[in-house]
Formats: structure tokens, sequence, C-alpha cells
């Protein structure tokens, strides 16, 4: 039997210095058997052969010592698969998989998801590059917060060729730029309790002063996808959605958009990944210049409409994960209200484009009205202009 009291070691028997030796084997062993956190990084590629091999090498030089790698190769007609062979050759501990057509971005997510083993998920796309400490960066940020945000998001360089044109990336900015979300006392610097100190003597914590708490919103305050760190479990409130399925680029929206709407994001005001513009980019063509356009909106309008709208149906049809699991009934169709959006499918009738989250309610009203109550839904109906005879048409079961 041992005891420790103010610092003097005994036990019964034997010597304190070896009840000591003991007691301090005890804690050595519980903290080698402590490990940092695994980080999934996957990427999606689809004919970015000839970028590939930068991005894979980028993830095997960071200086984080607990991660894994999966491609997705989502049936590439170039040299892809000849050099995603080459790559599996010199990093014999990448997992890899193969499809031989392309059935749109999301689909390779979340089979890229599916294989995934680690906590925290990075999406790296196949024309990007992770800088060497990028994921040292977010799991320090995250170990670091006194709350639980869902993801972290890292600033970008922008390069053009192999040039770096832009340090900062401009949606991210127009955040860093005001005061907003500066909470020092949610922040605590980690220091993982092992032999080895983690993070490394050299590592800057003081990117702890640059961070930026974010609340749910409907705007996009974040860098592109290579920058993002989510939580795998905030990640799955959202990958049951059938709607998911039908999105072929847009996830990154939808992701962010929803997991910060349920648990919040942290901006960290560090560049942690470099974006490559090149002429297929769906979000810059060019670089970022102030008061001009870098792209054409209408490539991504559309695409942004249907994850918006299958989105906000999302919230609805799985209300139970939230309302009355931490979010009140006022909370919850607050939130509803702000990440409303409009569907504009032509077969729909006009309230129902007006509002996504509404149409949803009307074919889910059992669902509410049993976890939210009958009248505060329809008040919310009737605040986005649905007529009334199809309020008052709802009944407890849904419409055929």
């Amino acid at each position: 039997m041992t005891a420790d009291l103010g610092g003097m070691f005994f036990l019964r028997g034997a010597p304190a210095a070896e009840a000591k030796r003991e007691h301090l084997k005890i804690v050595d062993d519980a903290k080698s058997s402590l490990r940092l956190p695994l980080v999934s990084i996957i990427i999606v590629n689809f004919n970015y052969g000839r970028f590939l091999e930068a991005a894979v090498g980028s993830v095997f030089r960071q200086t984080y010592p607990n991660l894994e790698c999966i491609v997705v190769e989502n049936g590439s007609t170039d040299d892809s698969a000849c050099v995603l062979r080459s790559i599996e050759a010199c990093h014999p501990s990448i997992k890899t998989i193969y499809w031989t057509e392309n059935d749109g971005q999301t689909k390779a997510i979340l089979a890229g998801l599916a294989a995934c083993s680690g906590p925290y998920v990075i999406f790296l796309d196949a024309d990007d590059m992770l800088l060497p400490e990028c994921v040292e960066t977010h799991i320090f940020v995250h170990l670091s917060l006194r709350i639980h945000a869902g993801f972290t998001s890292g600033d970008m360089l922008q390069l053009s060729g192999d040039q770096i044109v832009l340090g900062t990336e401009n949606g991210f900015n127009r955040r860093m730029q005001t005061r907003r979300g500066i909470k020092p006392r949610l922040i605590r610097p980690y220091r993982h309790p092992a032999e080895e100190p983690w993070p490394r003597p050299e590592f800057d914590q003081k990117v702890l002063q640059t961070i930026r708490f974010v609340g749910a919103t409907s705007w996009w305050l974040w860098a592109p996808t290579s920058a993002n760190c989510f939580r795998r479990d905030a990640l799955d409130l959202f990958t049951g959605n059938p709607d998911l399925q039908q999105l072929k680029i847009g996830s990154d929206l939808y992701f962010c958009l929803g997991v910060n709407a349920i648990s919040g994001s942290v901006l960290i005001d560090k560049p942690l990944a470099a974006y490559r513009l090149h002429a297929a980019n769906q979000y810059s063509r060019r670089p970022q210049l102030n008061n001009v356009l870098a792209g054409d909106p209408a490539d991504k309008a559309g695409h942004d409409r249907q994850a918006r709208a299958a989105l906000a149906k999302h919230l609805v049809t799985s209300a139970s994960r939230f309302a009355g699991q931490g979010w009140t009934w006022i909370e919850f169709l607050w939130l509803l209200w702000v990440m409303d959006c409009p569907d504009n499918r032509p077969d729909l009738p006009r309230w129902a484009r007006r509002s996504a989250g509404a149409a949803a309610i009307v074919s889910n009203f059992a669902l509410l009205r049993g976890l939210l109550g009958a009248w505060p839904v329809k008040a919310w109906l009737a605040l986005r202009r649905v007529p009334p005879k199809v309020i008052f048409g709802l009944k407890r079961n849904p419409p055929e």
C-alpha cells in the first residue's frame, strides 16, 4: 500500500526510496500512454495528377507526430493513378481509394470519412498544400480552448505557379479586421503531459493571441477548405443527410456553415495552407484584388444555393439531435432563422422557394410540433410568409 502525503512517500515494509521509484514509474507509464489525437487528412483528387505529389508531400512534412493520409482517386482521366502508385511506393502508410468514375466531390469526401480513424479531420484539396506547422497549430488551438468548437480555420497563402503572390485570404480578412470574437478568457495554453514536450519548444504559442471566436452566421467567414480542421464528431452530425449525396461540389460550405451553427468555430490568424490559383479553380481564378472579383460568382451560385438548402432541411429533419439537447426551442428556432435560405427549384410553390426551412418544417410538422410545440413553429412559418391556409392546414401527421 502506498501513500503520498505532502511529497513524502511511504510503503509498508519497504524503504521510502523504493516507494518513490514505484510511484514515479506509475506516473511515467501513465504519461507514456497518453497520445496526441490522430488527425486524418483526406485528399480527394480529380485530374490533379500534376499537383498530387506536392499535396501529399506537404502532409508527410508536417511537424505534428500523429496523422494519417487518405487519398480518394475520384475517377481521373489524366495520369493521376500512375502518380498515386508512385506515391504509395514512397509512403507505404498512405491509404488509397480508387474510383473508376467521378460521381462528385461530396461522395468522395464521404468515402474518405468512412475510411479514416482520427477524431480530427482536414480536407486537403489535391491542388493545395499544407504548410509544415498546419496540423500542429490546429491541434494546439483545439486543445487550448475552454469551449469545444466544431472546427478551426487558419489563413491561407495564395500561389500563382510557384510564387506566393498574397499572404492572406479575403473572406477571412473581413472578420480579422474587426474586434469581434476576441475572448482571452476562453483560452488556456495546452502542454501535453508526456516525457517529450509538446508543442515543440520552437513552436510559437503566441498564436493563441490571434484567434477569434465565431458564432452562428449565414456568411462565409473562413479560409477555403484546406485550411480548416474539423472535429470528426461535429462532422458526423451532418453526414447522414440524403440531400448531401446530391451535392457535386459545395460540401465545404455545407459543413462549415452547419458545424459552425451548432458548435461555433475559431479563426487562427496565421497562414496554415497554400491555395493554388489556376484556370480550373471554382473559388478564385486569379489573385484576389481589393474591390475586384477574382472569379465568376455564377459558377458557384447554384451549388451554394443547393448546399444551403440541404443544410436548412437537415437541421429540421435532425431537430431531435439538438432541440432539448442543450438547445431551447427559442434558440433552435433562431438557429433555423439564421440558417434558412431560398430553394429556387421551379417545381416548388412560391412560398417554398422563398424558404427551404419552411418547406422542410411543413413536411416534418409532426416532428417539430412534438419537440418545440405547435404555436412557436406556426409563428415561425407565419414570419416566413407561408400562406395561412398552409399553416392552418397542418396536422399532427405530415402531408402525403
